[in-house]
């Protein structure tokens, strides 16, 4: 399954560009860099902890935090550092930006909440950076400025970012194409995945025709409460056995960001090795799909082709069978893979599996590659999904959507 973050702001990215165009033309003043600007101040704060993460320097780090934090906070805070400085990262930064919330701060004078930008990429197993969105306070105290909290944003829905390593320290086994991170009680068991996942590698590279970077990190929490909080879930994680997550930078065009395998292992580990092994294939679909997906690709078309992948590329010439559809005439919608019965979402995957199959089957098992391929290159464009799901089909295959749903229906 995919988890992808981020909505569409392309009316805010055009906003965004006329005011800096305006600046740049004199039209507008430019932005404050005084002395005692709050961005600059946060900023040198953020570049301290990022220093101190580094070299190791926990006293440094945590002589960024509030002393006025109630404790709980300050022990989440050392939890973190422990965690960070346990990673093998090529690249970790943070930077304060008004860009695109200005200043969300709650808590009225003396604080600042602008959107903290985590950017993070892990030596070897990264091709692009990781990033994320930090909802910290700011607090100004005697003149200097701390972290008080990073929660304060909650309630409407703007969580903070977390990782593993925000529960403690992690164990970084590394393999031929996947960087195990776990905390160190599950080393072993993330050993035993990796193993699994090399053998889905190999499948998955007879399979997908596509090239992608070829390693990717695979993250094994603790519990799934910690993949929760990881991927910032709303839905049940119980009816599911691992995830694929990556986000958009919406600073590049949308481009992909690093994605990472998530194992939501209390359902995974009981069942046989032959089928955690084509869970992997899957997921590794998803993560090889990540550098060429685009914010037009629907769900259906992530988990059927992800689907089509795992079962070994299977050819179809019309999907006859009630049971292969989620209505009679359409293809499933984004929601009915996350919402709904176990059996209703299972029902999901079916349907768009089938409706690959039968695409392949109409165009040959390049298709579906060539399809996304040509999908995923639309970035920010007029018309629905429907609308981008039918054009690309038509330039990449030609048939449009409605003889797909023709053919796969019955």
């Amino acid at each position: 399954m995919t988890s992808r973050r981020g909505a569409r702001r392309a009316a805010a990215a055009v906003v965004a560009a006329v005011v800096a165009a305006a600046v740049a033309l004199g039209l507008l003043p430019g932005p404050v860099r005084a002395a005692d600007d709050p961005l600059v101040a946060v900023q040198r704060l953020l570049d301290t902890r990022v220093a101190a993460v580094g070299s190791g320097d926990k006293t440094a780090f945590m002589g960024t935090v509030d002393p006025q934090a109630p404790a709980s906070f300050k022990d989440a805070q050392a939890r973190l550092f422990d965690g960070l400085h346990s990673l093998p990262l090529a690249v970790y930064a943070l930077e304060a930006r008004t860009r695109d919330s200005g200043d969300l701060s709650p808590r009225g004078a003396g604080t600042f909440l602008p959107e903290t930008r985590q950017r993070m990429r892990f030596k070897d197993y990264d091709a692009t950076d990781a990033l994320d969105s930090l909802w910290l306070t700011y607090v100004q105290r005697a003149g200097r400025w701390y972290v008080a909290a990073d929660d304060d944003l909650g309630p409407l829905g703007l969580d903070t970012a977390r990782g593993l390593w925000d529960f403690g320290p992690v164990s970084a086994q590394p393999t031929a194409h996947f960087l195990l991170l776990s905390h160190p009680a599950q080393a072993d068991r993330a050993r035993a995945l990796g193993a699994l996942a090399e053998k889905a590698v190999a499948v998955l590279s007879q399979r997908w025709p596509q090239p992608w970077p070829g390693r990717i990190p695979l993250v094994l929490p603790g519990s799934i409460d910690e993949l929760a909080a990881i991927i910032q879930s709303t839905v049940d994680l119980t009816k599911f056995v691992a995830f694929v997550s990556y986000g958009s930078n919406r600073d590049e065009g949308w481009t992909p960001t690093a994605p990472r395998i998530y194992i939501q292992d209390r359902n995974l580990s009981g069942y046989s090795d032959r089928f955690q092994t084509e869970t992997l294939v899957h997921e590794l679909d998803h993560a090889a799909v990540a550098p060429i997906s685009g914010p037009f690709v629907p769900a259906w078309v992530h988990e059927g082709v992800a689907e089509w992948v795992a079962s070994g590329n299977p050819v179809s010439k019309r999907s006859n069978r009630v049971s292969d559809r989620s209505d009679h005439s359409h293809l499933p919608r984004d929601y009915s893979f996350t919402t709904g019965s176990q059996g209703s979402i299972v029902h999901s995957y079916s349907a768009s599996k089938a409706a690959v199959s039968v695409l392949a089957g109409a165009k040959g098992t390049a298709a579906p590659a060539a399809f996304v391929k040509d999908l995923g290159q639309v970035r920010v464009a007029a018309g629905s999904v429907d609308y981008q799901v039918d054009a690309a089909l038509r330039r990449s295959l030609g048939l449009g959507l409605a003889d797909l749903e023709s053919l796969w229906g019955g």
